[in-house]
């Protein structure tokens, strides 16, 4: 467990993704497989390298910052999600992963970007929440 963690639990409520990641009702860690043949980081957590095959692969917990990669303003999608919104791929602990972003403008690549639990849509039955990134600057493209 990465130090600074051991207040994250499983996210409650209506959650996309609840198996993948942590929570302390902010902040937010992703579960990720690391494998220990060839070094390999893989999100979501699974049981088997995607690289090498070896079921030799231990799951752990990223830290709450990383870096985007690239973004985009979607926007046309489905209606809860609420277009336009922005999606970003973003790096964190050595894996590449599509979160959504808490902002109304698309990330420059190189923002720094910090995981947080947010609501990510709506629908009749009310909110919906998952991991998004929010970056830790102001750098958005225009």
């Amino acid at each position: 467990m990465i130090n600074g963690t051991e207040q994250f639990g499983p996210p409650t409520g209506r959650v996309t993704g609840a198996d993948h990641f942590l929570t302390d009702g902010t902040r937010a860690v992703l579960r990720v497989t690391r494998c220990r043949q060839c070094g390999s980081s893989w999100f979501p957590a699974r049981a088997q390298c995607c690289t090498c095959a070896s079921r030799d692969v231990a799951e752990e917990l990223t830290t709450t910052e990383g870096t985007a990669y690239a973004s985009t303003v979607v926007q046309i999608g489905p209606r809860q999600f609420r277009p336009p919104y922005v999606l970003s791929y973003v790096d964190v602990d050595g894996v590449r992963l599509l979160a959504h972003t808490t902002t109304t403008s698309a990330l420059a690549p190189g923002t720094p970007v910090a995981l947080r639990l947010a609501e990510i849509g709506a629908d009749q039955d009310g909110p919906m929440y998952s991991y998004a990134v929010s970056p830790t600057t102001e750098e958005v493209n225009p």
